[in-house]
């Protein structure tokens, strides 16, 4: 698949308005969304990947045609990847499996190619991927997969849909300073103990089409020009441009 995608960056101050806006100009309610983000990294040269995830019982991903095309990107290069699992409210502050079960939550693996270069269009445009995860432990088969676990990070934000267009408004939130630890944590901090990874609150609006198959031009033009249109129509309230190619490169360096 291939994602294409503009950015503008949303001042802390500017933030309840262009919600307001939003909603006035996709005709919807912002949809709250916290995400849990494990970001994980693979060596040089990769471990050969074990096909089953987990012990008895656990789903046989041999069969799975999205892992073994996610492997065969992997297979030439070294990328970091991301762990994302959709987290609430009352899932921050806890410390009993009764409020919060690490293990009961369900996850998605997410790679994200460096966006493609010399291309003319004004926006981005990167190979990606997702695979879902099975429940359960998650650090043993991650490292069976060859990836050692490097840190984690919260998203939260405001997701609004415009036709096919998703608008995604939202800042990155780190957890509190503490040694690194060697695996994910099995309970969270409360979420007023996160603080902002832009120290001036800042926001990102993410605006993104995803393309089933992105060699298929008259597929990739329509998406693009789908982008544009939200682009012309926000013009007044909020800046979207064609992100910083570097800034998005997922490479282990």
């Amino acid at each position: 698949m291939h994602e294409l995608l503009l950015f503008a960056s949303v001042p802390a101050s500017h933030h309840h308005d262009l919600l307001q806006q939003l909603a006035g100009f996709t005709a919807m309610q912002p949809r709250r969304r916290l995400e849990r983000r494990l970001v994980f990294k693979a060596p040089s040269p990769r471990n050969r990947i074990n096909p089953r995830l987990g012990g008895g019982g656990s789903q046989d991903l041999q069969q799975s045609a999205e892992v073994q095309r996610l492997s065969k990107m992997l297979a030439n290069a070294t990328y970091y990847t991301q762990l994302v699992g959709l987290v609430t409210e009352a899932d921050f502050g806890t410390t009993s499996t009764d409020d919060y079960d690490v293990d009961s939550q369900l996850w998605r693996m997410e790679w994200r190619d460096i966006p493609d270069a010399g291309t003319r269009s004004a926006v981005t445009s990167r190979v990606m991927s997702t695979v879902a995860l099975p429940p359960g432990d998650i650090v043993t088969p991650m490292r069976a997969w060859g990836y050692s676990y490097e840190t984690e990070y919260v998203v939260e934000g405001d997701v609004f849909i415009y036709n096919d267009v998703v608008l995604f408004l939202h800042r990155v939130l780190n957890f509190p300073d503490e040694v690194s630890l060697p695996e994910p944590r099995r309970f969270l901090p409360p979420l007023q103990n996160l603080s902002p990874l832009d120290k001036s609150g800042a926001y990102i609006l993410q605006a993104s089409v995803t393309v089933q198959d992105g060699s298929n031009p008259d597929l990739v033009k329509e998406a693009t020009q789908h982008l544009f249109n939200v682009r012309e129509q926000l013009k007044t309230t909020v800046r979207l441009e064609q992100g910083d190619r570097l800034s998005l490169d997922t490479r282990v360096k």
